[in-house]
């Protein structure tokens, strides 16, 4: 009996270790890289999309800047040319599971995303960038991830 609650701890553990996974990420041109990135179901570039789910994912930042307010910065590169992603939910700070509005220069945060991956977006491979932006402009975190838009 304690055999098996010995490899069902283990099992447990692992699964653990593999949801909390770090996702691999490219830095932005503009702006410092997260402490650590999260996506739910991708430990490994390109990150698999489902179309008609929503893509989850949680990053860690510290504050590079006070900021009273932040806004999500969304672009989608696909063959070559890049376009704003009209993220629905504009206001960052709703978003913070850790460290709120306003911020000072310093402090750490924790975002939760939770964007919509249409049913009729095409079978594709793209880059996402991720950022959040305060009152001032300036980019508080910003990365980018490889992703592939596919059926579950």
């Amino acid at each position: 009996m304690k055999v098996l609650a010995s490899v069902c701890s283990i099992i447990f553990a692992t699964c653990i270790a593999a949801s909390l996974a770090e996702t691999p990420y490219v830095p932005c041109d503009d702006g410092p890289t997260p402490q650590s990135l999260r996506v739910e179901g991708c430990n490994s570039s390109p990150c698999n999309l489902y179309r008609g789910t929503n893509l989850k994912a949680q990053w860690d930042f510290a504050a590079n800047a006070d900021a009273k307010t932040l806004k999500p910065r969304v672009k989608v590169t696909i063959w070559g040319s890049t376009i704003n992603y009209p993220y629905p939910e504009q206001d960052a700070c709703k978003s913070l599971t850790n460290g709120e509005c306003p911020l000072n220069e310093g402090d750490e945060a924790t975002y939760n995303l939770l964007m919509p991956i249409s049913k009729v977006y095409p079978s594709l491979t793209l880059t996402i960038e991720f950022g959040l932006v305060d009152e001032n402009k300036n980019v508080q975190v910003c990365f980018k991830v490889d992703g592939k838009v596919t059926d579950k």
